[in-house]
């Protein structure tokens, strides 16, 4: 992994962690919803600090370079994380449309 894209992903992991502060300063985040963001940018640190890490795994899977893998880990991630909040807004979804219900049966 270059060095250029292990400086990127430190500052990229300071700038994240510097968002997720003011988020939650500002009551726009929930604590909650903010660890999965702070653990992501403390991966980017980890795949900074030791890029052995993304060279193995980036053997291990048959990638040309470290850096596809850390991409391809970077996606990977924000799609499971797309899913997971489609599934939740699904679920709010059809507690809204009962709530609706309610009331409008309730008038």
């Amino acid at each position: 992994m270059t060095l250029s894209l292990r400086i990127v992903l430190i500052v990229c992991a300071a700038l994240d962690l510097l968002f997720i502060v003011r988020r939650i300063k500002k009551s726009k985040i929930d604590v909650m919803d903010s660890i999965f963001w702070l653990f992501f940018s403390l991966s980017f640190v980890v795949l900074a600090l030791f890029p052995q890490i993304a060279s193995f795994f980036a053997g291990l899977l048959g990638f040309q370079a470290s850096a596809n893998f850390v991409f391809v880990y970077v996606i990977a991630v924000l799609v499971m994380r797309d899913f997971s909040n489609t599934t939740e807004i699904a679920v709010l979804r059809k507690k809204v449309e009962g709530l609706i219900q309610e009331v409008a049966l309730s008038s």
